[in-house]
């Protein structure tokens, strides 16, 4: 049975003749018929009566119209509810994005977006990065920023944003003076750590693991603002993005670059690999290609 069939037959039994209902769908008559056939043999029943004189329906026949125009008019609803619903979605765009990198580099970019696109609803959600990609995942959000190495299995990602990853002292500390310095020279340091909340210290736990050490974290904050304080105040070496300390710089704070091993810091905007890209979600995906 298929919604052809159930169209055809309801015609059908609205016209109260197979020559008027093939004319009215552009079908030839025998094709027509055929499609009732088809609908009989499958429900094993006799829907039209047809050894009477002038149209009619058997009792069978009665009842499977009740059935056809309820199936049809749902069918419909839902077509009509599915329509408005992809109109509205398609209105919006949710993304998530990571405090820091809001204030780097997307709180520019999503005023240029509102301006280009007054007519989407641009609905912003700031959340720690490992929190975006279960959002994602849920469909809560449409696409997120969030910091590379990302699974390519599990998502589409654009890099975006390109930095690095620097170790931040006071200007009395003794690694001030160097203006690199491998990891391996902080394995006793005692480091000030953002929270795991954030995939920015699994990278960071992960650059000194690659090193050969274990970080001895000293104390962890979700607040950068705190661990930037008591780096410059001498309670250990703190690690941000060479692009956040670039918009807020001090002279008390002294930024070393790191190697053995490097530290990229890549930003990019991702979104679940196989669920649909709306034209808002492109609209961005271009803005951040730019």
């Amino acid at each position: 049975m298929t919604l052809n069939q159930l169209q055809y037959y309801a015609h059908v039994v609205r016209e109260r003749s197979f020559t008027k209902a093939a004319q009215q769908l552009h079908v030839s008559q025998p094709a027509l018929s055929t499609s009732v056939r088809l609908l009989e043999q499958e429900f094993e029943a006799e829907f039209i009566a047809r050894t009477a004189k002038d149209f009619a329906l058997t009792e069978a026949g009665e009842l499977f119209y009740e059935y056809a125009v309820r199936i049809l008019s749902f069918t419909d609803s839902q077509t009509r509810e599915a329509r408005q619903r992809l109109h509205s979605a398609a209105s919006a765009l949710r993304i998530g994005i990571p405090p820091t990198s809001g204030s780097i580099y997307y709180h520019s970019l999503i005023t240029q977006f509102r301006a280009a696109y007054p007519c989407i609803d641009l609905q912003i959600m700031e959340v720690p990065s490992r929190q975006i990609l279960s959002l994602l995942d849920s469909g809560e959000l449409d696409l997120g920023v969030i910091l590379e190495p990302v699974s390519r299995e599990e998502y589409v990602a654009q890099p975006a944003v390109q930095s690095e990853i620097v170790a931040v002292v006071s200007r009395d500390h003794p690694l001030a003076q160097y203006g690199t310095v491998s990891f391996s020279r902080l394995q006793n340091e005692p480091l000030l750590m953002i929270s795991q909340d954030f995939m920015f210290s699994g990278v960071v736990e992960g650059l000194c693991r690659e090193a050969g050490f274990a970080p001895q974290v000293a104390f962890e904050s979700s607040q950068w603002d705190l661990l930037y304080e008591m780096a410059i105040d001498g309670q250990g070496v703190a690690f941000f993005p060479k692009a956040l300390m670039e918009k807020h710089p001090r002279s008390e704070a002294v930024c070393l670059h790191l190697r053995e091993p490097e530290a990229p810091w890549t930003l990019s905007v991702a979104f679940r690999k196989g669920r649909f890209v709306t034209a808002p979600m492109q609209h961005f995906l271009a803005m951040c290609r730019k």
